[in-house]
């Protein structure tokens, strides 16, 4: 992507503290590298990855709930069958 091809609306403002930010602009310095490249990078490299699916805890706790009724019969079929 060029810089023509970006417009001021294009932008991504983040807070970050003094330290860190002049830690950050030492190190892009220090590898010429440009601050606005390294992160879009970051942000391409995260958007690349496959989303992580947020757990359904509702239908997880409905399969422990009838995984615990399974357990309850077969330890009573178990019983049973020692007592016999």
């Amino acid at each position: 992507m060029t810089k023509q091809e970006l417009s001021k609306d294009d932008r991504l403002v983040v807070r970050i503290d003094k330290q860190t930010k002049d830690a950050f602009m030492a190190r892009v310095d220090a590898e010429g590298k440009n601050a606005s490249e390294v992160v879009l990078n970051w942000v391409k490299d995260y958007l690349a990855k496959e989303p992580q699916q947020i757990p359904d805890l509702a239908q997880i706790y409905a399969d422990l709930e009838h995984l615990k009724k399974k357990v309850a019969v077969l330890e009573d079929e178990v019983t049973k069958k020692s007592a016999a």
